[in-house]
Formats: C-alpha cells, structure tokens, sequence
C-alpha cells in the first residue's frame, strides 16, 4: 500500500505550527510528511524590525527547523517553490516534482506596491530576514559615506506608512541612531527621521487615542510625521508626495517602504481561487473546491464576524496552522466532520522601541508604556513556546543574555 503523501509549503508561522502539531500528533507508519522552505532556518517576523536597525543579531531572532524536527516523521527539504498545481497535486521546485494526497500552503507574503511609480526600484522593506539585512547595511552604507561629506545639508530617512509594521519600525530606528551615529562619526541632529502616511492618524489598526500616544512618544524622539499624504511617485533621491491636492517633492537619503503587503505570486499563478495573492478559505482551512489543500498563514484570507478580514498576524497563523494539521489528521482518519477555524483574539501589541508600546489586551483594554513593552516581550516568547515549546522558548531567551 502506498503511503499518504502531505506535504507543507513553507516553515513560517503557520507552516512550522502545522508540521510540528502533524509530527507530534501523527502516529501512522504509512504516511510520508515532507516541509519545502527555501531556507533551513525560521525566523521570528515580529523581530524584524529590530534586525534592520542592527539592535538584534540574526543569530537572535532565527533558529535551524531540524533542531525541532524528528528525521523519522518528517523530511525537511530547502528548496525554492516554483509552481503549484493543484489540479495535478504537486508542488514543483527548482530540482524535484512533490507528489501529495494532502497539501498545506503556508507561503508567506510579499510587499504590495500599489503600482507607485519607482516603488519596486528604490525601496526597502523588512517583510524577510534577508531584506531586514540590507536594509541594516543600507543605513551603515549612507551614514559611512555621509561621514565624508560636509555634513551641511541633513540626512533624510523616510518611512512610507504609519501603520504597525512602520511605527515598530520608527521606535527602533529612533532609538538606535544615536548609536550608529557615533560609530559613523556623524553628527545625529543632522539625520531627519520622516513618516508619511495616507490616512489621518497612524496605526489605523488601533483606536485613535493608541494611534495618538505612539505619534506623540515618536515626535518627542524627533519622527516627523506627515499625515493625510499620499505618495506619488520615487526616484533614487526624492520622493513626490501629495497633501490636501498640493504635490511637492522632498528628498529621500533612503527609503523603506511598510505601507502595504500581499500574498504569495504563486497562488495567484496557481488554479486556486485568489485575489492578491490570498485565498479566501473554507471554515475549516481548505481552499474552495480544492478539499485536500489547506490554506493559512498571510496567503488565507479569514474574516471575522463582521465580514472584516484579519490582519495577518503571529498569533493568528499559530492558531490556523493548529487547526489546518487537527483536520488533515480528520481526514486521514476518515472523519466527515472537520473543525471549523475561529480566532481567539488575545489582543496586539506594538512596541515603539525598547522600552515603550502600545496594545490591546483582548479586543478593549488598552495598555501604553512600559507594561506593554514588557508584555510583548513576553508575548514574542509566547509564540516561540506555542511552537517549540519551553526549550525553544529558553534557547532564544538565552541568546539574548
């Protein structure tokens, strides 16, 4: 008899969770498990915007899969997805075709540009470890050959979105400049740090006071934020950017982009049903006609209650990878009835630099400063022991002594 084939694409959050919960939980001799990433290490997503103001190492904010993985239950193979069809059931690499009778997608997301002219030329962004990495290096590349200027007109580092991803990324940056400055032999006074956002306030996904609070605790550290503003368009130097109808040109030493991201490419080129790269899924994880593939991690679409679809999010792709690998074992148990996927919403939590945050507490109580800071230090350890449990939890932990 041949054995059941499932296999997982991609280690991230959601594909990590689902291979561990499938190893620890599955006990059949007849089924073959097989996890495709391109690297043979995962990494903490909620750490990256601290890996690209050089605060943390990569040493820190990764781990090698195998060290959790068991040889015997499961094959982890680093190789890059180049298709995905569904119709013939296969997953095709660079070098190998993977057969499967069930598929987990986990593939995580990429930046969203919006067609902004420029966008994909010129800027940066943290959506990977990797990016994080040149961005890090970006910033030491033009502070060191700012050094050698006149240092007469100042530095300006822009930031294209005030939402979650941007502001952690701003209280990081602002708290590590005075560092990289003094290593760069540069005068911090001449380094503007700016902020442009679309809407009026920033960290839409909060309430206006949240929003508020980590705008003002930002603009004591010298963030300028310009609210209400579109971008244009961006050149190698210089962004356009319009506000209340008026446009005008400000100058970018650099630029990253957070504002905005999508699904994997690879769904939209596959016959799944998607839109931006994300598959609107099932209750129970699988994608619409395709009952042997299930979706999660930021390529499946969920929607709460209202009818308002999630923001990915660390918590949200552990609990969807749990559920995705409790239905696939259903169903290689013959079980008709699966379980259906409902967010337990424990809150969302910010940090605004080392030792400042802002957050939610369940979907109501609000938390700011130091607590919050606090919590979400607990919180990113959290979704290490939900993964690995208290040994990766403390290996981590450890690394930072």
């Amino acid at each position: 008899m041949n054995p059941t084939k499932i296999v997982i694409v991609g280690a991230g959050f959601a594909g990590l969770t689902a291979t561990l919960y499938l190893q620890k939980k599955l006990t059949k001799d007849n089924v073959v498990i097989t996890l495709i990433n391109k690297h043979h290490y995962h990494y903490q997503t909620t750490w990256l915007h601290r890996n690209a103001v050089g605060f943390y190492s990569n040493e820190r904010s990764m781990f090698d899969i195998e060290s959790l993985i068991h040889s015997t239950s499961v094959s982890v193979v680093k190789e890059t997805v180049q298709d995905i069809d569904v119709n013939k059931q296969c997953v095709r690499t660079e070098s190998n075709i993977y057969d499967y009778d069930y598929m987990i997608l986990a593939l995580g997301s990429e930046i969203d540009t919006f067609q902004i002219p420029g966008l994909k030329e010129h800027a940066y962004s943290i959506t990977t470890l990797a990016q994080s990495n040149q961005l890090y290096n970006r910033i030491l590349t033009v502070l060191e050959d700012y050094s050698k200027t006149e240092m007469e007109k100042p530095l300006h580092f822009v930031v294209g979105g005030g939402g979650f991803t941007g502001v952690e990324l701003l209280g990081e940056w602002v708290d590590q400049l005075p560092k990289l400055c003094i290593e760069a032999n540069v005068d911090p006074n001449k380094i503007k740090l700016i902020a442009i956002e679309n809407q009026p306030t920033v960290l839409p996904e909060f309430d206006l006071e949240l929003g508020e609070y980590a705008m003002q605790q930002l603009e004591k550290k010298g963030v300028e934020f310009r609210l209400g503003t579109k971008i244009r368009s961006i050149s190698r130097a210089n962004i356009k950017i319009e506000q209340s109808g008026l446009v005008e040109d400000i100058p970018a030493s650099l630029f990253v982009w957070t504002a905005g991201v999508k699904g994997n490419q690879l769904i939209d080129k596959s016959a799944l049903p998607s839109n931006q790269g994300r598959v609107e899924v099932n209750c129970d994880l699988t994608a619409p006609n395709y009952e042997q593939v299930f979706v999660i991690g930021d390529v499946a679409l969920v929607r709460d209650k209202s009818g308002k679809p999630y923001l990915p999010n660390a918590d949200l792709a552990i609990q969807k990878g749990k559920v995705a690998a409790y239905n696939v074992i259903a169903k290689l148990e013959g079980k008709s009835q699966m379980k259906s996927f409902s967010f337990k919403n424990r809150g969302t939590i910010a940090s605004i630099g080392a030792n400042d945050a802002i957050g939610l507490v369940g979907e109501e109580r609000r938390i700011f400063g130091k607590f919050a800071s606090v919590l979400k230090k607990v919180v990113d350890y959290f979704f290490l022991f939900q993964i690995g449990g208290w040994s990766l939890a403390w290996k981590q932990f450890r690394k930072a002594k």
